[in-house]
């Protein structure tokens, strides 16, 4: 079934990509209609400039006469006007609504114009187009709130762990290779099969890294094998895992399974293609070690698919086929999340093994991954003092990037900078992306978080190219995250979401929860300050699913938090208290002062929507005595702007402008554009000089349009707006509201202040469709008396 929409004499079929006028289909250039496609989708409500651009361009910032071009292109193909907007209407200075009556209906598609062969039966290059997954170019970006910045933190430190090829066959993956055929391949390498044989429990994941790497030496692009792990995995937990689905999964257009036997005094390994090929191509080696039989056998089907494979003497100079065999027993352990028994088997190697640069590489990064700094970093720094650049490029660059990593971890910005920038500086080039890819994504999450912006962007541009060359759509994943927190953290949220939500489903389609969990979460509080709070309550279900499959306490705090500012955003209040008071109670067991800055916020929140301002100011001042430097400044601003309003609820003059002035000190010292216009609005708040506040209020509303987040612009056009009614002015009042009109269909604040506005004009049937539009958004809240109230007797009051 493909669905249809229809509007008037048109038809959209947003899958067949066609828009009809009755018999007659129109041509429409290909922006303007990903545009129409997305307006009428979200047909019930205003789409912002931002989020529009974003949706259909993927770019954070286009021209605003690009933008022009393509909506005069939309309303050409309906014969609309910018004067008439019977489809697209303007919301000022916000974005656009799709505002014609639209009936959606799903029909079957009209049958294809030749049969379409199967997945399995395609040739590899049109595997590769019908299976990878939408990973369209994001620009770069990264982000703002608690949750979030937990999240691009981690990001660094979590790409360390994704080691995608073992590190000690980096020396094969970095090889070129002489000859590659011309379409794009991605080759997908599963567990191996083995038959029974004692002492060889490490084959199945052992000899499919290293099949994968053989492979990736001959110059096919190959899924890193921990990607594999973790899908696989995910696969055997929901029920499935067919080779379509994890290639699907994995962007992967081709797909090798392996078989190895033990046969007397020799090992048979055969591997062949599943999918991608027609035909099925395969390879065959046989070996007294299982190692040089699975490299016998990778070699022999990448020449049939048209690779050179790497000379032997080249990958291994010397006898390294113990020191092989034992590394790749000790990467088969870390795959299956085995660490302390990595760590007994590289230990218990020969003196002259453990002297190889390869092998303390792995035992420095099982250190790491163990969570010992201390003894990873000693490790790592005694690897780049013995192993000069001119013995091994790569793995010296390798050990620099993870310096790098635990320098982040602590903390020591400038120091992290300069030890990425060796390392990227030497990886370029050198035919090792995987590397390359975490040494920028390390060197663009330090830029975010020393406000080098632009260098933040040029990093995370370069290091997603590079995970893209590499096949790691997890580590995509990854780089999706960090850009959308830091996007957050320049408090541009529309951009932000969409790809918060692809990160969230990257990592669901990985089983990567405390990943998917962050993601998710950010999405939801995104939503609400977008004033989207049903979309937000959509996610609860899926955030309770993912929030219970997590161990840490503080990701679930987090997550139980942001839950309860959803139904608080939805009016879903008798909900929130006894939840919210387990949460404080479990936050001040663990000591979690963010969690409990957000939970006391809530509480302010509840509160000064209860009508008891003094418990308000109080729940208010705890959270602010909760956060710290690090903490969102926007979230920061916001909780004082809670306090100021119940200071002035409960009719406490003096001490919300000595809070304003708190604020004014923070917004200066903090120097985020959020912060400043929250004390601009708290100053517009306490005065009493009708002419300041009449500019305090001018500015805090130019600066929140600049910002263009729904929230914002919301709290502040509802406070001008009363304070104009209330010196006799609806006009300009009702001009302030049309910036929020077109939340009203969701927003329950937004939906009050259309009511207030049309109350104050006297127009009772507008007040009246107004009334009840806000009604039905109220939930538990309560409509105002004063509201409630016809114009006529308002009026007379």
């Amino acid at each position: 079934m493909s669905r249809t929409y229809r509007f008037g004499e048109f038809r959209l079929l947003p899958a067949r990509r066609e828009l009809w006028r009755g018999d007659v289909q129109l041509s429409v250039p290909p922006r303007a209609f990903d545009c129409i496609v997305y307006l009428v989708e979200q047909r019930d409500r205003a789409v912002g400039r931002d989020e529009l651009i974003a949706a259909v361009w993927g770019k954070a910032e286009i021209s605003d006469g690009l933008l022009a071009q393509t909506v005069l292109a939309m309303r050409r193909a309906f014969d609309d006007t910018g004067k008439e907007q019977h489809y697209i209407r303007t919301v000022v200075r916000f974005g656009y609504h799709w505002v014609a009556p639209t009936v959606a209906t799903d029909e079957e598609p009209a049958p294809p114009v030749a049969s379409a062969t199967s997945v399995e039966a395609q040739p590899a290059g049109a595997i590769a187009e019908a299976t990878a997954p939408a990973m369209e170019p994001a620009p770069a970006r990264t982000g703002s709130r608690r949750g979030v910045t937990v999240a691009a933190a981690a990001g660094v430190l979590v790409l360390a762990l994704l080691s995608g090829v073992a590190w000690w066959n980096t020396r094969l993956a970095r090889a070129p290779a002489p000859h590659a055929p011309a379409a794009t391949t991605i080759a997908l390498v599963l567990p191996v099969e083995v038959t029974a044989a004692e002492g060889a429990d490490w084959i199945r994941l052992g000899l499919m890294d290293h099949i994968a790497a053989r492979l990736r030496s001959a110059g096919l692009p190959v899924v890193p094998s921990d990607n594999v792990v973790v899908l696989t995995g995910a696969a055997r937990r929901t029920g499935g895992g067919s080779a379509a689905e994890l290639a699907r999964a994995a962007g992967a257009s081709l797909v090798v399974e392996a078989h190895a036997e033990r046969v007397e005094h020799y090992w048979r390994v055969r591997v062949h293609t599943v999918l991608g090929r027609t035909p099925a191509a395969d390879g065959n080696g046989e070996a007294d070690d299982a190692l040089v039989a699975a490299r016998i056998a990778a070699d022999d089907l990448a020449r049939r698919l048209g690779y050179v494979p790497l000379a032997v003497a080249a990958a291994t100079p010397g006898d390294r086929s113990a020191l092989d065999a034992l590394l790749q027993q000790a990467e088969a352990a870390t795959l299956s999340d085995r660490l302390d028994d990595a760590r007994a088997l590289l230990a218990r190697a020969p003196a002259d093994q453990r002297a190889q640069p390869e092998l303390r590489l792995r035992l420095a990064q099982i250190d790491y991954q163990a969570g010992d700094f201390d003894a990873a970093e000693a490790a790592f720094t005694a690897i780049a003092r013995d192993v000069s650049v001119e013995q091994d490029r790569v793995l010296h660059a390798r050990a620099l990037s993870n310096l790098g990593v635990i320098a982040a971890m602590r903390g020591n910005n400038v120091a992290a900078a300069g030890r990425f920038d060796e390392a990227i500086a030497l990886l370029r080039g050198q035919g090792a992306p995987d590397a390359l890819g975490k040494a920028l994504n390390g060197r663009a999450n330090v830029a975010g978080a020393m406000d080098q912006t632009e260098l933040a962007l040029q990093a995370f541009a370069e290091a997603r190219t590079a995970f893209e060359s590499s096949g790691n759509l997890l580590a995509l994943a990854l780089v999706d995250s960090n850009l959308a927190a830091l996007d957050m953290r320049r408090e541009r949220y529309a951009e932000a979401e969409p790809v918060f939500q692809r990160a969230a489903d990257r990592f669901a389609t990985f089983g990567v929860h405390a990943a998917e969990l962050n993601a998710l979460t950010a999405v939801a509080e995104l939503r609400v300050a977008l004033l989207q709070p049903d979309a937000a309550l959509a996610l609860e279900p899926r955030v309770r699913d993912v929030a219970a499959q997590v161990s840490d306490p503080a990701r679930q705090r987090d997550a139980e938090l942001t839950t309860l500012f959803v139904l608080f955003a939805n009016g879903r209040e008798q909900e929130i208290d006894p939840r919210l008071a387990a949460v404080l109670d479990a936050a001040v067991r663990e000591g979690n002062r963010a969690a409990q800055a957000r939970a006391h916020a809530l509480a302010g929140h509840l509160a000064l929507e209860r009508g008891d301002a003094a418990h308000a100011a109080d729940e208010a001042a705890q959270s602010l005595a909760l956060f710290t430097a690090v903490d969102d400044q926007r979230e920061h601003a916001r909780v004082h702007m809670l306090r100021i309003e119940a200071l002035l609820g409960r009719g406490d003059r003096a001490a919300a402008t000595a809070a304003a002035a708190e604020l004014a000190t923070f917004a200066s010292r903090a120097g985020s554009p959020a912060a400043r216009m929250y004390a601009d609005f708290a100053q517009a708040r306490t005065t009493s000089d009708d002419e300041a506040a009449g500019t305090w209020y001018a500015r805090a509303l130019g600066e929140a349009d600049a910002l263009r987040i729904p929230l914002d612009l919301r709290e502040v056009a509802t406070a001008y707006a009363g304070w104009l009614i209330e010196r006799g002015d609806p006009a300009r009042a009702a001009a302030l509201a049309e910036r929020v009109a077109g939340f009203a269909a969701r927003d329950f604040g937004s939906a009050l202040l259309q009511v207030r506005v049309q109350q104050s004009k006297g127009d009772e049937a507008l007040w009246r469709n107004a009334l009840a539009r806000a009604q039905a958004l109220a939930g538990e809240r309560r409509i105002p008396l004063a509201l409630a109230s016809p114009p006529t007797v308002a009026a007379s009051r």
